[in-house]
């Protein structure tokens, strides 16, 4: 990949609509304890906001690890500085959805096949331990996983994509 040679100076602000980000001073606190920053790549949400802050669109929106994200929200609980991670994270999705509307997300297809990208259903066993009952994951109901891959069908990007979905 090559480098931008020309950075655009406002891009934070079509990134991030909330404006927490600029309070960022990349102390990596909100990789702590977030399962996709240990991914192949790795989800390092503070290398996403040093992107939009030096306003690096081109590889900002050639980023995959903004959808390597589980939802969690432990950077949010982890941001010393209140920057909102998770919401950078969305955000980021958005507008290179949006700036591409032929985008293909590359979790895309796990969430089709189990309703969620990451293996949730996979803590029964340790949950039962703690006394804890399973989480009603959309995997253990197949009438609303149907429901719920029809529904995505319908949407323009797995539409014109349905050969990765079969």
């Amino acid at each position: 990949m090559d480098l931008q040679t020309e950075a655009v100076k406002d891009l934070w602000k079509d990134v991030d609509r909330l404006g927490d980000l600029l309070h960022c001073f990349n102390c990596s606190t909100c990789l702590s304890g977030c399962p996709a920053s240990y991914g192949d790549p790795p989800l390092l949400v503070r290398n996403l906001a040093r992107k939009v802050l030096y306003g690096l669109e081109e590889e900002l929106f050639e980023e995959d690890t903004p959808w390597a994200c589980v939802s969690c929200s432990k950077c949010e609980e982890m941001c010393p500085m209140d920057v909102k991670p998770f919401e950078l994270i969305l955000h980021i999705r958005q507008w290179q959805s949006t700036n591409d509307e032929t985008r293909v997300p590359p979790s895309i297809t796990e969430i089709y096949r189990r309703g969620y990208t990451q293996a949730v259903a996979t803590n029964d066993e340790l949950r039962a331990e703690l006394g804890l009952k399973p989480l009603p994951t959309i995997n253990k109901n197949e009438e609303q996983l149907k429901l719920f891959q029809e529904m995505l069908m319908k949407t323009p990007v797995v539409a014109a994509n349905d050969y990765m979905f079969g």
